[in-house]
């Protein structure tokens, strides 16, 4: 896939590899989507590929299986996945500047989810921009651990308390268990998230970022739920395959976890990437939910069956 410009602070590639994944049982077939980050600590494509093959199950593997899984059993009885489930709405994922806030406003989100860089003084600038502009936004931070403490601490406190209003969050900012999380955040009242290690992660943060692709769902809502803390559901910005899971999951969720599940997930992110007929079947990026019409299991019915697919 080919996503516009870079879409996380580790690197500024702008191909991005993957695999869709097809399981056949009983002559019906179910389809997942691998999709590794490896900048962020995931193993290659190739690799991925290799485990399947061999039959070592890894966590992303396992979780592209149960989404080929879920998908193949719909499929079977001829019902889509999205029937009579309520998809949470979503924030608007940013990898930008004001100019593409300002599209998202325009296609009607109440909130964003910028993904940040290293430069602290680039970074204070278009918050400061962005508040002036719209002070009613509501705003998510994603830093995938590039801040130093010193730049975090500048942003919050010249950013003025009515900035600090505005932020829903602000994710992975520096590794988790630096003291400096309970020290911002009891000093300025903002709330931490964590989405990299969330399965494992202790401490005081308040929301946990979950990615079907990569983690067991219930788990972390379990987890969750005991702790007091808030869960948002995302995409790993993988193929509208893997896209349609985590919206799946994420409303099957909000059904099973009363109240637990954030308002407003990360589910519409295709548009970060060059149209594709895949990208094309879920419509404009828009906060609400658009499954694909008409299809069974996750979608994609006509799409998946012209492929040339490979026997491993």
């Amino acid at each position: 896939m080919h996503s516009r410009q870079g879409l996380n602070s580790r690197s500024h590639l702008t191909e991005h590899e993957g695999a869709l994944i097809k399981v056949e049982v009983d002559g019906v077939s179910g389809y997942g989507c691998l999709h590794p980050w490896v900048e962020l600590g995931d193993s290659s494509l190739n690799e991925l590929i290799s485990q399947l093959k061999e039959g070592r199950i890894s966590r992303q593997v396992n979780c592209a299986l149960e989404c080929a899984d879920a998908d193949r059993k719909a499929r079977a009885l001829g019902v889509s996945l999205f029937d009579d489930l309520e998809v949470p709405m979503s924030h608007a994922t940013i990898v930008g500047g004001i100019d593409r806030v300002e599209l998202a406003v325009a296609a009607g989100f109440d909130t964003v989810k910028l993904k940040m860089g290293r430069d602290g003084l680039a970074n204070s600038k278009l918050l400061n921009e962005l508040h002036e502009i719209f002070p009613e936004l509501r705003i998510r931070l994603d830093f995938n651990g590039v801040s130093g403490v010193g730049a975090m601490e500048h942003l919050l406190r010249e950013g003025g308390e009515g900035l600090r209003r505005q932020i829903d969050f602000i994710e992975d900012p520096f590794p988790l268990g630096d003291p400096a999380w309970d020290t911002l955040r009891d000093r300025y009242g903002v709330k931490f998230a964590v989405d990299r290690g969330v399965s494992k992660a202790v401490g005081e943060f308040d929301v946990s970022v979950v990615k079907p692709a990569i983690n067991k769902i219930q788990k972390i809502c379990d987890a969750a739920q005991m702790a007091g803390r808030n869960v948002v559901v995302t995409s790993y910005m993988d193929h509208p395959v893997g896209q349609c899971y985590a919206a799946y999951c994420a409303g099957k969720a909000n059904g099973e976890y009363l109240g637990l599940i954030n308002k407003r997930c990360g589910l519409m992110t295709h548009g970060l990437y060059e149209p594709t007929e895949f990208t094309a079947k879920l419509g404009g990026v828009s906060p609400k939910w658009n499954s694909s019409r008409n299809a069974t299991g996750l979608g994609f019915d006509d799409l998946l069956d012209t492929l040339d697919w490979v026997n491993i």
